[in-house]
């Protein structure tokens, strides 16, 4: 059975290929997709383009990658054979993964590099140099004709003639052996620079003339000999010939077939829930707390975007963290959309809509919303604080976060923990090199520091825990958010319905308080410590908050006996009764503003105080004063004196003021900058091979007209009355016949056609090219013969 001819070209190539390489081939490369091809040859230009085969390049692994640089160092075509011998391993699999990525093309025998990969690997592929021919090109034809003279070989002054002998000579192993058996001290020392690369060195007129007679140094006797060329005026290069021969003709020093082992380390399962529900707790209460922090008083938007420096530190100091956890929480809040820019004229950094819907949800559900955002996002919280080449700070919620590699370098660092067992964690080091290995060209410092930056973010957020991958997070990155919440819930301590009143005007809840237990105990009282237990303390301040809320003293103290297991201790009591009795008591309402008091001494005690000099208050009757400022600032002087002034209403009655919620206008979450084009789904795939195929099928039946057209009778002029006998014959005989035709716009063709009647100065025809019927005027007909004729 005769064998198919091997593909000239690797649009032939690709076109001989199945439907399901063809599906191979787009998964792998997916810009290959976008748009689609419209035949073989138009996705061979696209596949070869310098930007294609780059991005393709960087998508390999080490192994490809070496057998890519093994195959840029042999001449082309190679074999499979040659490139296991040059490797050093058996490439006949790494080869075919290189096909399928349309990166090399050819049967096993006839193997050919797509040009752009040779020029994407450089001129030094595997750090050797360029070839003899192109190393020794540079010298002058009678130098060459020294050098022949000087290896003992035929002499000639034809460059080309002398670069073709000295190529074959030069690139024998054996050779090169021989020459350096007698080489004097230092020849060697200057080759073992040289051979491992860069295959470059630095020399002092490199270009000088030398001969084998009077070489005095290695370098001269390295020149004289043609085992090093001048590259430059003061460079010389090793040929990549003597460069494998002195490796003894292996391009790497070895083939690098296995990733590196992860340094791991076994942790207690206990331990990776305990930290994992921990953090994941802790990140959606401080992003809880961003959202009340910010909808009370949303900080401004830098005129460049994002969060000055000193609103980052004061949100810091708000929510009790570092600087660098500031930054990630409001990171992480924004990527999420809980946060946003409210668009006005002096815009402010505010809550959302979503805001609200977000806390309303259960721990689990609210955990899922935060990490599946930041699990498929590209902001770098960690680059907060550095600078950028304008040597200008980047700040959070600026727009120079978003890194393309970001999201790439999430997702392998946690596939490669999901990998190893279950509660077992990997030292960051380990998989910087585990990366490296899988992506050797898109190796870089930033790469690097992405992975540490991965797995601390992550440990805070929870998707880690003791540095293993959670349960909930191993759900998550297989996109199953439900059973992701459903493990969280099962690792979350059970929440408690009641803490411990003390007489010390504390409150120790057991465990995590229910959500509206904990917003309302928040407001009679400030947290003092969280751990396994919190601690809640009682002061003048914090109960004077809750009343300001519109609570009563009995509502505040019939919620803590509810709450309380023990009852509400006699101290606590007091304090709030204490707080009530004296809410109230002065009241301040808008003129300017006015204070008014029952106890006229009061209001004279306020008037003397040196506190309340910059209120410029003046007495109108003996219970009221009024004052050179607006009320809000005087309710905030009077309770800094201690008073707990209440404000009023134009009727006289108490005004109790909540803290106004402050939200944007819906805003979507920001969108990933990737920089990569999406990966196709099935029907995107299926569309790219059957637009390739249509495109292949109507280029083969461009072919076959063309070759019909080529096939095509002479056809003689005559008059319209032969034509038309003619024509009317082929009717009655059913013969198909070439037509000479000329349409509307004067351009003369020929047809293939079967005539099926002539009537009314038109002809009714099969056109056998078009595969239609088609309708033809009489008089455009140039001439008519039978096809076969």
């Amino acid at each position: 059975m005769p064998t198919a001819p091997a593909p000239r070209t690797l649009a032939e190539d690709l076109r001989s290929r199945a439907d399901e390489d063809l599906v191979v081939l787009f998964s792998q490369r997916p810009d290959l997709a976008a748009p689609l091809p419209t035949s073989s040859t138009a996705l061979a230009t696209r596949a070869t383009t310098r930007a294609s085969t780059q991005r393709a390049l960087e998508r390999l692994d080490t192994p490809a990658l070496q057998v890519a640089e093994v195959l840029a160092v042999l001449p082309d075509p190679t074999s499979v054979t040659a490139v296991s011998r040059a490797w050093g391993a058996k490439a006949g699999d790494v080869v075919a993964q290189l096909r399928r990525r349309a990166l090399l093309w050819g049967p096993d025998r006839r193997l050919h590099l797509v040009s752009a990969v040779r020029d994407l690997l450089g001129p030094h592929p595997a750090g050797l140099g360029p070839p003899l021919a192109d190393a020794l090109g540079r010298r002058s034809p009678q130098r060459l004709a020294d050098l022949l003279e000087d290896l003992g070989l035929e002499v000639s002054h034809d460059p080309e003639v002398a670069l073709t002998r000295l190529s074959a000579h030069l690139a024998a192993a054996d050779t090169v052996e021989t020459l350096l058996v007698d080489a004097p001290e230092g020849v060697r020392t200057v080759l073992e620079k040289l051979t491992w690369g860069p295959p470059t060195g630095a020399v002092e007129r490199a270009d000088r003339q030398v001969r084998t007679a009077t070489s005095t140094g290695p370098v001269d006797w390295l020149l004289s000999r043609g085992l090093l060329a001048v590259s430059g005026p003061g460079t010389v290069v090793l040929p990549r010939e003597v460069g494998l021969a002195l490796r003894g003709g292996r391009v790497h020093r070895a083939p690098d077939r296995r990733p590196p082992e992860l340094a791991t380390t076994p942790r207690r399962p206990e331990a990776v829930l305990g930290a994992s529900a921990g953090a994941a707790a802790e990140a959606c209460r401080l992003v809880d707390e961003l959202g009340r922090l910010w909808g009370s008083a949303g900080p401004p938007v830098l005129r460049a975007g994002g969060l000055g420096v000193r609103e980052l530190r004061r949100t810091a100091a708000a929510l009790e963290v570092d600087e660098a956890t500031a930054a990630l929480v409001v990171e992480t809040a924004w990527v999420a959309g809980l946060v946003a820019d409210d668009g006005e004229v002096e815009p402010r950094w505010l809550p959302t809509p979503a805001y609200d819907t977000w806390v309303e949800d259960d721990l689990p559900q609210r955990w899922v919303h935060l990490a599946s955002c930041w699990l498929t996002g590209t902001r770098v919280p960690a680059m907060v604080g550095t600078r950028d080449a304008k040597d200008s700070a980047r700040n959070a919620l600026g727009p120079d976060l978003d890194r393309a590699s970001a999201l790439a370098v999430r997702r392998a660092v946690l596939g490669e923990l999901a990998g190893l067992a279950p509660d077992v964690a990997a030292s960051p080091e380990s998989l910087v090199a585990r990366l490296r290995w899988q992506a050797p060209r898109r190796a870089s410092k930033l790469r690097d520091d992405l992975v540490g930056w991965t797995v601390r973010d992550a440990s805070w957020l929870g998707v880690l825990g003791a540095g293993a991958l959670s349960p909930a997070g191993r759900a998550l990155l297989v996109d199953d958010e439900v059973a992701a919440a459903a493990a969280l819930a099962a690792a979350l301590p059970r929440p408690v319905r009641e803490v411990l009143l003390q007489a010390d005007l504390t409150a120790v809840a057991p465990g995590p308080l229910e959500t509206h237990l904990a917003r309302r105990l928040e407001s009679l009282a400030r947290v003092e410590s969280r751990g396994g237990a919190t601690v809640y303390r009682f002061d003048a301040a914090s109960v004077r908050r809750g009343l300001d809320d519109g609570q009563t003293a009995d509502e505040a103290l019939d919620f803590l006996a509810a709450l309380s297991s023990t009852g509400v201790p006699q101290p606590l009591e007091y304090l709030v009764r204490d707080v009530a009795r004296r809410h109230g008591r002065v009241r301040v309402g808008r003129a300017g503003a006015y204070v008014r008091a029952e106890d006229p001494s009061l209001l004279a005690e306020l008037v003397a105080d040196k506190r309340c000099t910059a209120l410029r208050l003046r007495r109108l009757a003996p219970t009221v004063l009024v004052a050179a400022a607006d009320p809000d600032e005087v309710l905030s002087v009077l309770r800094e004196v201690g008073v707990a002034p209440a404000a009023e209403g134009p009727d006289g009655e108490l005004v109790l003021r909540r803290p106004t919620a402050l939200r944007s206008g819906p805003r979507p979450s920001p969108r990933p900058v990737t920089g990569e084009p999406p990966a196709p789904g099935a029907a995107l795939l299926a569309a790219a091979v059957q637009t390739v195929r249509a495109g292949d099928e109507d280029a083969a039946e461009n072919e076959r007209r063309r070759d019909r057209n080529r096939e095509a009778p002479a056809l003689p002029a005559m008059d319209p009355s032969t034509s038309i006998a003619l024509l009317r014959d082929a009717v009655g005989r059913r013969r198909a016949v070439w037509i000479g035709y000329v349409d509307a716009s004067g351009s003369a063709s020929r047809h293939l056609v079967e005539p099926l009647g002539v009537e009314g100065g038109r002809i009714t025809a099969f056109d056998h090219e078009e595969r239609s019927v088609r309708s033809y005027s009489v008089h455009r007909v140039t001439g008519v013969a039978e096809a076969g004729a």
